[in-house]
């Protein structure tokens, strides 16, 4: 299984050239100096290809302010794990540039990902979690890359399994959980660095309905200590269930509402910053099918 890279020491070459690594900053810490007035997250007219002339992503502009609890929805394909991916650079942009902390990652070199990294919190629908693996050791891991003294893992990751609802199962073996409980435990090695970014990416796609809002609550309960959270889902039946605002990704063009499903059906269209999406005055019938029964796709007259 191949897990995402974390950089143990600085080298001369990181940083886009520059001798200092890419800074930390801490969920729930109020940032310092140059990034205190900044956003957490800003794209600026991204675009992403993956087939020549049909861009996945078309000049998307939004920001994601510090302590925000976004939702990123649309259809399946739509691109919205892609636009997670270019977040934490698995993907990088062929036009356009994303800011984080005020700093454009797009331009970060090989050396300097990790440092990303570290200030990134991500967790993914297939878990990807070490089977034989005891659930202490698949949540240490992330401190372990960093060097932490064994003492402070140890605290941290009992913190962190307690968070998650895990507490006293640090010594079972991952394989052996159910696949909620493997998921807490994803949830656990996300948050045990304090990330100030939290990426979900379709993390409630392989549970239950039951399980899949237990979980959306534990990252509400993760987002109320000072973490950002952008959270992708296809699940409509979470965008029902709390009035986060919603980025909404079809044919490549984003849409916005701010207070959720409620505020869609009210104001479905949010101009982007680069350009007003053309949008006809819709039809106000009483009888009008709700955003969920559109299959969450707003309806122009």
């Amino acid at each position: 299984m191949a897990l995402f890279s974390f950089a143990r020491k600085p080298t001369p070459s990181s940083s886009e050239g520059s001798p200092k690594p890419f800074a930390f900053f801490r969920a729930g810490l109020s940032p310092q100096g140059m990034t205190a007035n900044k956003p957490i997250l800003v794209f600026e007219n991204v675009f992403k290809f993956f087939k020549r002339d049909q861009p996945t992503l078309k000049d998307i502009n939004f920001t994601v302010e510090r302590g925000e609890f976004v939702f990123v929805t649309g259809p399946s394909g739509a691109g919205k794990s892609t636009l997670i991916q270019l977040v934490h650079r698995r993907q990088t942009v062929d036009e356009g540039r994303i800011l984080f902390c005020g700093r454009d990652i797009s331009r970060l070199t090989a050396d300097s990902i990790p440092y990303l990294r570290r200030n990134l919190g991500i967790v993914f629908q297939d878990f990807k979690v070490v089977n034989h693996w005891t659930v202490f050791e698949n949540v240490a891991i992330a401190l372990e890359i960093l060097e932490m003294p064994v003492r402070l893992v140890r605290s941290r990751v009992a913190e962190a399994l307690e968070r998650v609802g895990l507490k006293g199962k640090g010594e079972q073996i991952t394989g052996t959980l159910s696949g909620g409980e493997q998921q807490r435990v994803a949830v656990a090695r996300a948050i045990v660095t304090e990330p100030a970014l939290l990426l979900a990416d379709e993390p409630t796609g392989n549970l239950d309905p039951a399980l899949a809002l237990d979980i959306l609550t534990l990252f509400e309960e993760i987002h109320a200590t000072g973490t950002t959270v952008l959270f992708a889902t296809h699940d409509h039946t979470l965008l029902e269930q709390r009035p986060h605002r919603i980025v909404y990704i079809d044919d490549g063009n984003l849409k916005e509402a701010r207070r959720g499903l409620s505020d869609w059906k009210r104001n479905p269209v949010e101009p982007t910053q680069s350009h007003a999406i053309a949008a006809r005055s819709r039809t106000e019938d009483s009888t009008a099918l709700t955003p969920i029964e559109r299959g969450f796709a707003p309806t122009f007259g």
